[in-house]
């Protein structure tokens, strides 16, 4: 038993798309949070856990902070606010490529006078000019409580090990809550339905923005092929949306399905028989039924 192995729990906050998935995704060294331009893609808390020698991380990677507008709105506030509660870490993750808004900048003040303590993770610096970076993060200091400021590239992992090194010195706890090949507490099936999502995300344009659910139907490995079989429903709130997703002749939903596919084989190793359906369940962001029955449950969080 190695005597100087800390562990603690890190949450990861911020707006809607400054990166926090991505982040997470880099700090642990695999996918384990889905990624796509649209705001509010992560709608569940995550954990991420990156293990070595002498330490465990177990990151909570949360929803963006934003004003629900509806159920499942509520679901994501939520899951954020269960997601810092109990951490020893919140790192304030912002977008270096723009400038910090007063809202930012109030958030980060409130966060930092809390219980927990705060450090801010200043991202898509890859991306910045260096003049306009060192005017926003001069924001920063008159803040007090901060314990630390990094400016990091999540997208190519630049400066990731400083700031490992910083949530180094929180870890108080000797713990070790998951093993050693453990990276996310989700299930296989969780991931196959975020990946699937994520790709249609990525392949829909704004006509689509958050009304997007996946459900599973089956999922089972058949030896005699080896082959997975997977055949889950892609959710959509309205009727007009469905042909969207689908597209002239299917080829849309193929291309949804064909990268899908690749993704999900990579996480299970093993070939993918993939089925895709669309159903239109009207406006199923503000039903809870809907929400428990396609995995949004308040309940559980």
């Amino acid at each position: 038993m190695n005597e100087n192995f800390k562990s603690g729990f890190v949450a990861l906050i911020g707006k809607p798309n400054a990166g926090k998935s991505t982040l997470l995704n880099a700090l642990i060294g695999q996918k384990i949070s889905i990624v796509s331009p649209k705001p509010q893609t992560t709608r569940n808390k995550i954990l991420g856990v990156l293990t070595e020698d002498n330490f465990q991380m177990i990151f909570v990677d949360t929803p963006g902070l934003f004003s629900p507008q509806n159920a499942l709105g509520q679901y994501m506030k939520k899951s954020t606010d269960s997601g810092v509660k109990g951490t020893d870490l919140v790192i304030y993750v912002i977008d270096g490529h723009k400038p910090f808004s007063d809202d930012d900048l109030q958030r980060i003040e409130s966060y930092a006078n809390g219980q927990i303590p705060l450090i801010v993770a200043v991202n898509k610096i890859d991306i910045t000019q260096g003049e306009k970076l060192v005017k926003e993060v001069d924001k920063l200091n008159g803040i007090k409580n901060i314990k630390s400021v990094y400016c990091v590239s999540a997208q190519n992992s630049k400066n990731l090990s400083e700031l490992k090194e910083g949530i180094k010195g929180f870890l108080t706890d000797g713990n070790r809550y998951f093993e050693d090949d453990d990276v996310t507490d989700k299930s296989q099936a969780f991931i196959v339905t975020e990946i699937i999502r994520e790709k249609v995300l990525l392949l829909t344009d704004e006509e689509v923005p958050h009304g997007i659910g996946v459900t599973l139907n089956k999922m089972v490995f058949n030896e005699v092929r080896s082959i997975w079989e997977i055949d889950a429903n892609i959710i959509v709130e309205k009727a007009g949306h469905k042909p969207i997703i689908i597209g002239k002749k299917g080829a849309k939903l193929k291309e949804i399905g064909s990268r899908a596919r690749m993704s999900i084989e990579n996480l299970l190793g093993a070939k993918v028989f993939l089925s895709l359906w669309v159903k239109v369940k009207d406006d199923w962001r503000n039903s809870e039924f809907l929400l428990r029955e396609i995995g949004y449950n308040k309940k559980e969080l």
